[in-house]
């Protein structure tokens, strides 16, 4: 191994996040070497990477000195003190989940690592799997080797557990970010990650912004409304955006951005997702999105059987149950990797809302300061033990406190 990086930023993701799009932004924005670790992969081993990962199954120990190869291949094509690298933490072949078994080698590479780990909504993800396998761009991948909604939420699940792994390392931090924030938050992250200057700024203040979810969805559902044209869905999301544009030096993390956990009537997961059923994200972001999603779709047949996966309401429960365990982890993850936590309107509808609370009282024990916005038509009596940080009345009050930066 030659001279390690000051600074690697490796960019990851099950497939369906389109790590090539990260690249790209990544490419444009800073001058530094940026590579996917795949394609030298699959140079090696003149073959798909789903192809060189299912060796590993078959003749581990032959396979792993081709990889090894790939590593090195590609390290010395990197020739600076700094580096963004894409890489699948994971792999999933035949109803298996590999790790990588590169990922050592390529943290051991540098001073300083960070790990984003890219979220996107199962749905769409799948949707640009299953277009890419009918427009025959990966050629047998999927032969034989079913990837449904439940088996992808495991795979992330795996992804999840392998980055924190890493965290173990010293040299690691961790950074999880839903694919649907606003193209302006990647650069800002991105930027973060490798301590460059965006915009005549470099140094950033990570923001987690919590607020009510369930209970606006569920009176948007009450009134037959459209999330995206539902008052208080506008409310929560014009604020976010605020935050964004007046604080230049601020990276919002939003928990909206990964929207999975839609229900219809009686709480059953909706296979069939229509725009009108998922909260707001940003229209510009880095990726287009089209809706409905229909997950019983004949052109999912092409990743998985649907009749007998979502297609069955049994099924269908049990997808429910994993999409709700992973909702609080990503959600505590974001309270934990962040700098300070904003409540943004905590007690609407004149109620409390557990998860803000259960996000407040996380950050707190975790001396992470919490900065609440509490219009007068929200206030509720307060019990003694329980607080939400420094309460302010407007949002003026809040950009001053944090001195942001245009």
């Amino acid at each position: 191994m030659g001279e390690r990086f000051r600074r690697l930023v490796i960019v990851s993701g099950v497939s369906g996040v389109e790590l090539g799009r990260i690249l790209d932004l990544a490419r444009r924005e800073f001058r530094v070497p940026v590579a996917k670790l795949e394609d030298y992969i699959e140079d090696e081993f003149h073959a798909p990477i789903y192809e060189a990962v299912e060796l590993l199954l078959t003749s581990r120990q032959a396979s792993l000195g081709r990889f090894r190869r790939a590593l090195d291949s590609m390290l010395g094509s990197l020739r600076d003190n700094k580096a963004v690298v894409g890489v699948h933490l994971t792999y999933h072949r035949r109803n298996h989940i590999i790790p990588n078994p590169l990922l050592w080698g390529l943290v051991a590479s540098a001073y300083e690592v960070y790990v984003i780990l890219y979220i996107e909504d199962y749905y769409h993800a799948l949707a640009r799997i299953a277009e890419r396998v009918l427009k025959g761009r990966t050629p047998g991948a999927f032969s034989n080797q079913p990837l449904d909604p439940l088996g992808y939420l495991y795979w992330r699940a795996s992804d999840y557990a392998t980055a924190f792994l890493l965290e173990g390392l010293g040299n690691v931090r961790v950074m999880v970010y839903g694919v649907k924030h606003s193209l302006e938050g990647h650069r800002r992250l991105l930027a973060y990650a490798l301590d460059e200057p965006l915009g005549g700024l470099g140094r950033f203040k990570n923001i987690y912004v919590s607020h009510p979810i369930t209970k606006v969805r569920a009176r948007a559902l009450e009134s037959n409304g459209d999330l995206w044209s539902f008052e208080d869905c506008i409310d929560i999301e014009r604020f976010k955006a605020e935050l964004e544009s007046r604080c230049g030096n601020v990276i919002v993390h939003s928990p909206t951005t990964v929207d999975e956990l839609i229900v219809g009537r009686g709480d059953v997961l909706k296979s069939v997702i229509e725009r009108r059923d998922r909260w707001p994200h940003p229209e510009v972001t880095l990726h287009e999105y089209t809706y409905p999603v229909d997950l019983t779709d004949p052109k999912f047949n092409e990743l998985y059987n649907v009749s007998k996966t979502t297609a069955s309401p049994g099924y269908m429960e049990a997808l429910k149950a994993a999409i709700e365990t992973q909702v609080e982890s990503r959600d505590l993850a974001y309270v934990n990797q962040v700098d300070f936590v904003v409540a943004y309107r905590p007690t609407l509808y004149g109620t409390t809302h557990t998860g803000v609370e259960v996000e407040v009282e996380v950050a707190q024990a975790l001396s992470k300061p919490v900065y609440s916005i509490i219009p007068e038509g929200d206030r509720v009596e307060a019990h003694p033990l329980r607080r939400y940080g420094i309460t302010l009345k407007s949002e003026d009050s809040l950009y001053t406190l944090l001195k942001c930066s245009a």
